[in-house]
């Protein structure tokens, strides 16, 4: 793929890119259900939901006797960073902000982010356990989730990070989630704006959308953000928030992209199997189809998307090249068990970002 000269990013003294990821670093534990049993526990599939830790409990022990668990680290900007950190093979210097509990999961998991080049920059708290998500997966690799956010929810302003944590970031990535503690994502954000990053949003879910629909609102009329990530289900319940008139999916599609890009620069649309659709404030756009791909299981596949976009972008690609940058990185998370690629995996994407 060809790289034009970079005017998105900014290096630091070593010549790497510098990325900080907000999220919850959470701790996926998978069962693999039929779609009877998933009836009994969720209207619908897809979507992710905070639970709480009862309810956790509950639904550990209820799902027990019809699936085996699997367990691995995940959380949305964490995927996001360990896919740009494999993708650029190291140009990209990543940083995970968040928190975790004082406990085992904690430890195991710092551990295996950093194997996968991500720094964590996680504060502890004793007041929970490090989060975790049960993540149903159903025979069409469909996930739905239920978490329990435990001690990452007592990280809620940017008081208490680090000074100078932004010094020197070409890009912030913030996970839609964060949305559910709209004064820490507000901070944040302006702090990296200021020191001169880059910001780019994944609204992670439709739930989000509809539960989070006054921060979000707030957050794009605020101009903070730059590029806006989202998958069909959630660019439509978007538009449903605004009351936007259209009609046919593709249109809605359209639309949502439109609503978005009155304040940042770029909206790009995950469209499943069917690909997707990138357009920028400016008029530039990019499509690419998907890689038709048997599907194991969906987790982690909108976020590699993600990470594959973002490093082509800070790479100075077009969005064209962007677009099909991010469906590579897709197809290979769709075709992987859990949410850690294998080492094929990621020499397949580094050459075809190379090609």
């Amino acid at each position: 793929m060809h790289n034009s000269a970079d005017p998105h990013a900014s290096m630091l003294p070593n010549g790497q890119i510098k990325v900080i990821g907000l999220g919850d670093p959470v701790m996926d534990v998978l069962f693999r259900v039929d779609y009877q049993f998933l009836s009994t526990i969720a209207e619908r599939s897809g979507g992710c939901i905070p639970i709480t830790h009862e309810e956790m409990v509950w639904l550990a022990q209820l799902t027990a006797g019809h699936a085996e668990p699997s367990r691995v680290p995940g959380g949305s900007a964490a995927n996001v960073l360990k896919g740009m950190a494999n993708i650029s093979s190291g140009r990209v210097h990543c940083i995970l902000m968040g928190m975790v509990g004082a406990d085992a999961t904690a430890k195991d998991y710092k551990q295996k982010l950093q194997k996968q080049g991500v720094q964590p920059m996680l504060l502890e708290s004793s007041a929970g356990p490090t989060a975790t998500c049960l993540c149903f997966v159903t025979p069409d690799g469909q996930r739905t989730m239920r978490t329990c956010l435990g001690a990452s929810s007592q990280l809620t302003s940017s008081s208490q990070l680090p000074a100078n944590w932004a010094d020197g970031a070409t890009l912030l990535h913030c996970e839609g989630y964060c949305l559910y503690k709209p004064q820490l994502a507000a901070e944040v954000m302006a702090a990296a704006k200021k020191a001169g990053a880059l910001i780019s949003l994944d609204l992670a879910s439709f739930e989000c959308v509809h539960n989070c629909k006054e921060a979000l609102l707030a957050l794009l009329q605020s101009s903070l953000i730059d590029l806006v990530f989202a998958n069909e289900e959630e660019a439509l319940a978007l538009l449903d928030e605004v009351a936007a008139d259209a009609t046919s999916v593709d249109d809605r599609v359209t639309a949502a992209q439109q609503v978005v890009l009155q304040y940042a620069q770029v909206c790009v649309i995950s469209l499943g199997p069917r690909g997707c659709v990138a357009r920028a404030r400016g008029g530039a756009a990019g499509a690419s189809p998907a890689g038709g791909v048997q599907i194991v299981d969906t987790i982690g596949a909108g976020d590699y998307f993600s990470s594959g976009f973002l490093y082509a972008y800070l790479m100075g690609c077009s969005l064209q090249e962007c677009a099909a940058v991010g469906c590579q990185a897709g197809s290979e998370a769709v075709q992987t068990k859990g949410s850690m690629l294998s080492g094929a995996a990621w020499q397949r994407l580094r050459a075809n970002v190379a090609a």
